[in-house]
């Protein structure tokens, strides 16, 4: 092999494994992603128990999907003004067994919320499973959809 196709053969190596480090770069969320997920999770329950509508008003996306725990499927606008005539309410507010996960750019945050919410008047005190699906819209972490729904009451022996 003349050392003229050995300089190509090895520049064109080292371009194969430069390429393919970057787009395995690329793929990979950034480390602090998950990090800023969560923070926005935290933000926006502060902002729940607050009734902090601004707050909400920025985190939550223009076509936010919002399931609530009777199943009534609300927009953005929708589950806003419940929340701006107090008939959603959170009294008290508890997440357990948090988790996340990350695809790309979008961030899944699963629980269970022992929160003791006020809906139109009725008092809930159950545990609700919760799914907050996160996206990374326009340069900034939006809420993009909320589903929550009731588990069952343990049984007593």
């Amino acid at each position: 092999m003349t050392r003229r196709r050995m300089v190509a053969v090895t520049l064109s190596v080292f371009a194969i494994f430069a390429i393919a480090w970057r787009t395995a770069r690329s793929a990979a969320p950034p480390e602090d992603f998950k990090d800023e997920v969560m923070k926005m999770e935290e933000e926006r329950n502060q902002a729940l128990q607050k009734g902090d509508i601004a707050t909400l008003e920025r985190i939550y996306s223009d076509d936010l999907v919002y399931t609530n725990a009777t199943g009534a499927l609300l927009s953005k606008a929708e589950h806003l003004a419940e929340l701006k005539s107090r008939g959603l309410n959170f009294r008290a507010f508890k997440h357990e067994d948090v988790q996340e996960t990350i695809h790309g750019d979008t961030g899944f945050v699963t629980g269970i919320s022992k929160s003791v919410v006020e809906y139109r008047g009725s008092v809930s005190t159950g545990s609700r499973r919760f799914l907050n699906v996160f996206v990374k819209k326009d340069g900034r972490l939006q809420l993009v959809a909320h589903f929550e729904a009731n588990l069952p009451e343990p049984k007593a022996n």
